[in-house]
Parts: structure tokens; C-alpha cells; sequence
């Protein structure tokens, strides 16, 4: 799939919109091919009123904890799916994401997925070099907690090690390559796999 930026402007409500339609088309694909099931999470919006009482606009009630939200199917072909949470995030110049970028109510939801057997991750489009990498909830973990002590960097390089680099379309080839990478890259940390986070 030829990928190049959108032309979606720089406006906060924008921002991360080019990568976001590379995932939509990608879940088409992935869910007519059976391998997967994810979906844009919409914000909470409310309408406000004008004179007259009629609709003059509309404000965010409340912001998706994470931008997409699904499950894969499991490399084994059988049993549970492989539950997905992650949040769409783009870099327009240079190589290097800010971990500030991520709002922490963000970072508390991936957490909270990850802890209940989630494979949770960032996924970050850096556009200039024209590279996409997936960050796996534990490094990201490790990286967020020495930035709030100050004691490591407040950004994340591409091409760093820890992060796992993505290609469009098939962008969960990742988590779809196996049960042993799935419990390498997300729950390592869990002494025993997915199965024991569940658990």
C-alpha cells in the first residue's frame, strides 16, 4: 500500500487524522480477511446551542481514552482472540515522538489494559523519514516512568530499540506472528504469558 501524509493541517483536532485513516482502511482489510476486529473509538460530543435554541456547534464531552479498540485472532487459528488497545500518534517532522504528547489518562487506560491481558501499545507514524513503529505497553512503561523521574529521555527515537517497526497494510503483522512474540513483546512481565495476566 503506497502510504504518504494526509493533508489534514496541524490543528489539535487533527493531529494524528493521516495515520488514523491508514489504520481505518487497514481494519477494512483485516476484518474482511477475518484476522481481525478494530474499530475508532468516537469521542463524547454535546451539542451547543444558539438562539433560538437551535444547534449552533458542538464540544467534546468526553475524549476516547484510546483511539482503537478490538481484538486479532489468535496465531494459533483457534481459542481466544488477542484483545488490541492502542492510540494513533504522528510525528510530522523530525525522528523523535514526545512521550508528553501521550495525555496520562491515555497512559492510564493502556496500563489498565495491559494489566488485564491487553496488548497495548502506540502506534507512531513518523513522516518525514516515512516510517511506523508500534510501542508495546511494557517499554512504553519503562520509558514513561524514568521521563516523570527525570531520569531518562522525554522523547522516543524511531528506529530505538524497543520499539517494533510496522508496515501499511498489514500493521498487526506484529501481534499476528505468534503466540511466543505476542508474550515477548506485552507480557513478559507477567511470568507465563498472556494466560497469567488473565488469570
Amino acid at each position: 500500500m503506497a502510504v504518504r501524509r494526509g493533508t489534514t493541517g496541524s490543528s489539535p483536532a487533527n493531529r494524528g487524522r493521516a495515520l488514523e485513516d491508514l489504520v481505518r482502511v487497514a481494519n477494512a482489510r483485516y476484518r474482511a480477511l477475518g484476522l481481525a476486529v478494530v474499530h475508532k473509538v468516537p469521542s463524547a460530543w454535546v451539542p451547543l446551542r444558539g438562539p433560538g435554541g437551535r444547534v449552533a456547534g458542538a464540544k467534546v464531552e468526553e475524549k476516547a481514552a484510546v483511539d482503537f479498540l478490538g481484538h486479532v485472532r489468535p496465531p494459533s487459528g483457534g481459542g481466544w482472540g488477542v484483545p488490541v488497545a492502542f492510540d494513533a500518534k504522528e510525528v510530522s517532522r523530525g525522528d523523535r515522538w514526545p512521550l508528553s504528547r501521550l495525555e496520562p489518562h491515555q497512559y492510564e487506560y493502556l496500563q489498565d489494559c495491559h494489566r488485564t491481558g491487553c496488548a497495548a501499545f502506540v502506534l507512531v507514524a513518523f513522516w518525514e523519514p516515512g516510517r511506523f513503529f508500534a510501542l508495546p505497553f511494557p517499554e512504553l512503561e519503562r520509558r514513561w516512568e524514568a521521563w516523570r523521574a527525570g531520569a531518562g529521555p522525554a522523547s522516543v527515537r524511531a528506529g530505538e530499540p524497543g520499539l517494533v517497526e510496522v508496515r501499511f497494510p498489514d500493521y498487526l503483522g506484529f501481534i499476528l506472528s505468534g503466540e511466543e512474540r505476542i508474550n515477548e513483546l506485552f507480557f513478559g512481565d507477567c511470568k507465563g504469558g498472556v494466560e497469567r495476566c488473565r488469570a
